[in-house]
């Protein structure tokens, strides 16, 4: 199941970037007050935040996509613009990382599903419409 393979590798992600964080921040508390390093690693680890942030929002997408395809349903329908907007973001996330590693495989598997997912609703919209 390509999802689950997604899954494991985005918590694979999530998990070494966590691990990463935790190291850059006992660094950052050593280091001087206000010193150029302590800034220097200091921006690192608001950088790692947020990659750690994204990681997280693809892991709630695969599951949610999981979610949407055990039970044959759309938890809830939503707006086009919205997971266009999500698939750019994905996108740029996996543009971000190096091919093959899990974060690049988590994120391509989220472009993958949230492509899907936007011709689906684009498809459902022009139905209703």
């Amino acid at each position: 199941m390509p999802d689950a393979e997604a899954l494991r590798h985005t918590s694979d992600a999530l998990l070494s970037q966590l691990t990463e964080l935790e190291d850059l921040e006992r660094t950052k508390r050593a280091l001087e007050p206000g010193s150029a390093a302590q800034l220097r690693v200091s921006r690192r680890v608001e950088a790692l935040a947020r990659k750690v942030l994204n990681t997280a929002g693809q892991q709630t997408d695969i599951v949610e996509g999981i979610a949407e395809t055990e039970d044959g349903s759309s938890q809830a329908s939503r707006e086009p613009q919205v997971i266009l907007a999500q698939w750019r973001e994905a996108e740029r996330a996996m543009e971000a990382e190096t091919p093959g590693t899990p974060p690049w495989e988590a994120a391509h598997a989220a472009v993958d599903r949230l492509r899907a997912e936007y011709r689906r609703a684009f498809t459902e919209r022009g139905q209703r419409g």
